[in-house]
């Protein structure tokens, strides 16, 4: 974990592959592209992830506000995760300004209504970014995750999670 943190650090936008697939060895002048292994692909949008927070909180004079953001499956509760979070935030020297919570299951982030007033939170400048227990808060599936990680960024906004992507 270190060394990934390490070799993150620092790492123009412009160094991160595109996307997380590679070419096939039949095809390499083809251009035809395969699924890379999940834990490369997480590895990949661990480091993604780690660049956006490090590029954004790098410019932050103080402390970095956040949200903790929740999302509770199956009826469960958000404390446990909550607390994971929080004391994730607590660690990194965050000040937590606010909780959300989606306690309705929902596949799409797009369609979860406390993660879009977190989004209005960060456009408006109330917030620097969410701190979640897991990426699985955000989402499980590579494609839809990336794409919020770069919706944060979108909004001048990063995700830090209490368990980094390759130990969900």
């Amino acid at each position: 974990m270190s060394q990934l943190l390490e070799g993150v650090a620092g790492v123009e936008e412009s160094l991160l592959p595109a996307r997380s697939t590679a070419p096939t060895s039949s095809a390499a002048g083809s251009g035809e592209r395969r699924p890379v292994p999940a834990a490369e692909g997480s590895r990949w949008l661990s480091a993604l992830r780690l660049h956006i927070l490090r590029s954004l909180t790098a410019t932050i004079s103080g402390r970095p506000r956040v949200a903790l953001y929740v999302l509770v499956k199956d009826s469960g509760s958000a404390t446990d995760r909550r607390a994971i979070a929080l004391a994730h935030a607590a660690r990194a020297g965050f000040e937590v300004a606010e909780t959300y919570v989606d306690d309705e299951w929902r596949a799409d982030p797009a369609a979860r209504f406390a993660l879009a007033r977190a989004y209005t939170a960060l456009r408006r400048g109330e917030i620097h970014g969410l701190v979640a227990a897991s990426r699985v808060d955000i989402s499980s599936c590579d494609s839809v995750y990336e794409q919020e990680l770069q919706r944060l960024r979108a909004a001048d906004g990063f995700l830090a999670l209490a368990l980094d992507e390759t130990r969900i």
